[in-house]
């Protein structure tokens, strides 16, 4: 394992930091040394965090073109970031800073995101992104047909429900498309969701690149050498991810970044919402399924449809339906 030794100096600077953040200040000196330590002394950085994750794909930019290639259909040639702030021409209005913002040669703008934790409206924060770099590419006098298409790809380490979908699905593709035949109603804003924790246990050698990329991002932290088994051509990215190559200005950002609880109360809502739809979905396929028995054993004692309705509740259609499940 290729070991990090904190300085005295670094670890005086790193303690500052730990005790700014004020659910970690009753910890111990022992216990705030011990996070810094678990964090600042890895091997690799923790891809997960955002700004990890923005620092070593700005920094390589090769291995930021190979991921984009490995998602995306259309080949891409030649990329570059730009600033990562999404202005606008009104002051009050809300502007993102965002984890990577890229450009293609043939003017296409790529948003790569990392979250961490699910919070409140993901799906339209998601939406807004890609709906703000659409709207600030046309000036005065340019023509609708001069835009160019907005990608937006987001890393989460949640799922999130989609529904009709199978389990085993990684990526998820979102575009604006007509509700019955299908037909895209434009192709200028698309929105790929990358769920990590959807990755199934295999060996390396049988992982395709997507999968991957999804071991490396959620695991790259836990290295203590490139792993056993991995494809050459991810060499550079793990290489890049090395903690002993960040300078100390990101380095006091990443450790900023990884104790910080900002957005805790938005994040802990989030969570509370969606755990309680997921109870509420349970509670009514429980229901169904008792409903469904009932229906069942009506059946089997020879009630009529409308009768079985009259007591249920159920629709006749619906009971039918049943009915027909059960032959």
């Amino acid at each position: 394992m290729e070991t990090i030794k904190l300085t005295p100096e670094q670890m005086a600077q790193y303690m500052t930091i730990v005790n700014e953040v004020e659910n970690l200040r009753r910890l111990t000196d022992a216990e705030k040394e011990k996070l810094i330590r678990d964090i600042m002394e890895k091997p690799y950085l923790d891809l997960l965090c955002d700004v990890a994750f923005k620092y070593v794909f700005q920094q390589d930019m090769e291995s930021l073109k190979m991921l984009l290639n490995d998602f995306l259909p259309e080949m891409i040639v030649e990329i570059s970031t730009e600033p990562n702030e999404l202005v606008s021409p009104v002051v009050e209005d809300k502007k993102p800073v965002l984890d990577i913002v890229a450009k293609t040669k043939d003017g296409r703008r790529i948003i790569i995101e990392m979250q961490q934790e699910r919070r409140k409206a993901f799906f339209p924060r998601l939406y807004y992104y890609g709906s703000r770099l659409l709207s600030q590419q046309l000036k005065k006098g340019d023509h609708y047909n001069d835009l160019m298409p907005v990608i937006v790809i987001c890393f989460t380490n949640f799922k999130v429900k989609h529904k009709g979908c199978p389990q085993e699905q990684l990526v998820y593709e979102y575009q604006h498309r007509e509700k019955v035949g299908g037909d895209h109603f434009t192709k200028l804003h698309t929105t790929y969701i990358c769920e990590l924790p959807r990755l199934a246990q295999k060996a390396l050698k049988d992982m395709n690149p997507i999968e991957n990329w999804f071991y490396i991002l959620r695991n790259c932290s836990n290295f203590a050498k490139k792993p056993e088994g991995m494809d050459p051509r991810y060499d550079h990215i793990i290489e890049a991810a090395k903690t002993n190559r960040v300078p100390d200005e990101e380095r006091t950002q990443y450790l900023r970044a990884m104790i910080s609880d900002y957005d805790k109360k938005d994040i802990a809502e989030a969570n509370i919402e969606y755990g309680m739809e997921l109870g509420r979905e349970e509670e009514r396929a429980k229901n169904r399924a008792e409903k469904e028995q009932m229906v069942i054993k009506m059946i089997t004692n020879g009630l009529s449809i409308a009768e079985i309705s009259d007591y249920s509740g159920l629709s006749e259609e619906e009971i039918g339906i049943m009915q027909q499940s059960r032959n």
